[in-house]
């Protein structure tokens, strides 16, 4: 014999209701979580050869994505130009480089072979930073890793580097509720020194000073001179 209460129509609709309710809401939910919290990053280190240093930290949704997608995301100013098959070659990274021609021509390089030009590493271990044959263009980049970017004609020589040490540069913590996360990046260090004394825009307000303590002196002695005479 069943005991149980027969199920009412207003009650039976409540529940199919409810069903259809967590149907729907669901996998919006999981979308929202989903586009909160990216499924991988990676870093970038940029030298500049001048003192000055640039950090990113960069999130994406895909399983890998390329050495200059990477560049590209990280919302630093950049120049680049295509080769065609063999990918794009990058002239210039936050003004330091050199034109679309010559990069064209020779990627910014020189008669001098040790003229700069922007190289192309990725960190394989801690401070071993290794160069790309095949360019950032066919790289795959994958979640934790690093690239660096050396503005340099010799070897580069970057530290070690820890894609934890990149987000707590760039403070990533603070925006990784964020819907979608965003690249972050941040720029440390000083431009160059000037190479050979200063320039006269340095000696300008010395020379001004200089200018005013010599009138106000004639200007005395000429008074002094009057009221003798």
């Amino acid at each position: 014999m069943d005991n149980s209460a027969p199920c009412s129509p207003r009650r039976h609709g409540l529940l199919v209701a409810v069903a259809l309710v967590c149907i729907i809401v669901a996998p919006w939910l999981h979308g929202t979580v989903a586009a909160q919290e990216p499924a991988h990053a990676a870093g970038l280190m940029i030298d500049y050869g001048d003192g000055r240093v640039s950090y990113a930290w960069v999130p994406f949704t895909e399983e890998s994505i390329s050495g200059i997608e990477l560049l590209k995301r990280s919302g630093l100013s950049l120049v680049a130009v295509s080769f065609g098959g063999l990918g794009e070659g990058i002239c210039s990274i936050e003004g330091t480089g050199c034109g679309v021609e010559p990069c064209r021509a020779r990627l910014c390089q020189t008669a001098d072979r040790e003229s700069p030009y922007w190289q192309y590493v990725r960190q394989d271990g801690p401070g071993n930073w290794k160069p790309f044959a095949l360019g950032a263009s066919q790289s795959d980049v994958r979640d934790g890793e690093i690239d660096g970017w050396a503005w340099s004609g010799t070897s580069p020589v970057l530290p070690a580097l820890t894609l934890a040490d990149i987000a707590g540069r760039v403070d990533a913590g603070a925006v990784t509720a964020d819907s979608p996360p965003r690249a972050l990046a941040v720029t440390e260090g000083g431009g160059p020194e000037p190479s050979e004394g200063a320039g006269w825009r340095d000696l300008a307000p010395a020379a001004a000073i200089m200018a005013a303590v010599v009138g106000a002196g004639t200007f005395a002695i000429w008074r002094a001179r009057l009221t003798r005479s």
